[in-house]
């Protein structure tokens, strides 16, 4: 049997190192691909709310320390946006890959939607307008975890 504490420490070591060999690679994506959102929203519908709430501030925190930004930004849009993601998964009725995919999609545009609106408050700008790349970053985040949290339970079974 897997251990919850174990995965979720695997999954944010995993997480940092795709963030840094993602920013080797090509600085553009890491805004393509946000590892950290997509730790946040499987452990959010694997495990639940808290665990959700927990990540999004764990991780979250994680990746503005990575980007030199303002601390606290991520660590608030990926805890609201992971305790709400699991929140609302446990209302709804989830049992295909399209579902997952929907709501998964939905509350990765609600995590950059309230980053993007803080961002604009702090620094009076918007990235919106210069990053093609936000636009697409809910749809691999909403691709990506939903094949994490299909593939999940075959792997768990496997070790």
């Amino acid at each position: 049997m897997v251990r919850k504490g174990f995965v979720l420490l695997l999954g944010t070591v995993l997480a940092c190192a795709l963030y840094s060999l993602l920013g080797n690679l090509n600085p553009r994506l890491v805004v393509l691909i946000n590892a950290f959102a997509v730790l946040v929203f499987f452990s959010a519908l694997v495990y639940g709310e808290i665990e959700g709430a927990v990540m999004g501030t764990v991780v979250g925190l994680l990746q503005d320390a990575f980007s030199h930004q303002v601390f606290g930004l991520g660590g608030l849009s990926l805890t609201l946006a992971g305790f709400l993601l699991a929140w609302a998964a446990q209302k709804l009725n989830l049992n295909n890959f399209i579902k997952k995919g929907i709501l998964i999609f939905f509350f990765s545009l609600v995590q950059l939607i309230i980053w993007v609106i803080f961002y604009s408050l702090i620094f009076r700008k918007s990235w919106l307008y210069s990053r093609f790349e936000f636009y697409l970053q809910p749809i691999f985040t909403a691709i990506i975890t939903t094949s994490l949290i299909t593939l999940f339970p075959k792997l768990k079974k496997n070790l």
